[in-house]
């Protein structure tokens, strides 16, 4: 029965993210993604309540996913070096794993927190930045890491990988984002190494 229950759920949430993706996400309602998971409407009401919830619990599940990956690169990482390229190879490979998902979350998200899923998003990003700056604060400390004012860091270390997510996910570039996972570690290294 649990499982059955499990299921639904999955369903309901890959009917979600098809019609996100498909329709955009204002354009997609509770209905549609009814139908398309097969789900009843009591179903869909009983695990979400309403089409934000969907929408939040997508962008969650795929932060956590995106989260572990990260985490997994940090971890491994020996020196400064190795730690800034893990953050954009962490992001190229999640997106070149996840084309459907990343399509989700880099299209959707302006549209979740107008919804009212905000304080979801927000604590997510700010458990996924808190990692990030943890791990670099040392480095920047000591100066294996260029200080720079911290708003940058982001933009830096993600900017032309996210850039190109963009076009990959958009299919204005054939060339698959894996293709230059090291080039953009490169370049996210060559912006932040001191003495630049």
């Amino acid at each position: 029965m649990a499982t059955s229950k499990i299921n639904r759920k999955q369903e309901i949430l890959d009917a979600a993210l098809h019609c996100f993706n498909q329709h955009g996400y204002a354009a997609s309602t509770i209905e549609m993604i009814r139908e398309l998971s097969g789900a009843s409407v009591g179903s869909v009401y009983h695990h979400f309540g309403n089409k934000e919830s969907i929408g939040a619990e997508l962008y969650q599940l795929a932060m956590n996913d995106y989260h572990a990956i990260l985490q997994n690169l940090l971890e491994q990482a020996q020196s400064a070096e190795e730690g800034v390229k893990a953050v954009t190879c962490s992001y190229v490979d999640w997106v070149a794993n996840n084309p459907e998902m990343a399509r989700f979350v880099l299209y959707s998200r302006g549209q979740l927190v107008k919804s009212g899923a905000a304080d979801a998003l927000q604590q997510q990003t700010q458990s996924h930045l808190l990692l990030i700056r943890d791990w670099f604060k040392p480095h920047i400390s000591s100066g294996q890491i260029k200080r720079l004012p911290s708003e940058c860091y982001a933009s830096l270390v993600l900017g032309a990988a996210h850039d190109y997510a963009r076009l990959w996910l958009s299919g204005r570039t054939r060339t698959d984002i894996k293709e230059f996972r090291d080039i953009f570690a490169d370049a996210a290294w060559l912006a932040l190494r001191p003495g630049n």
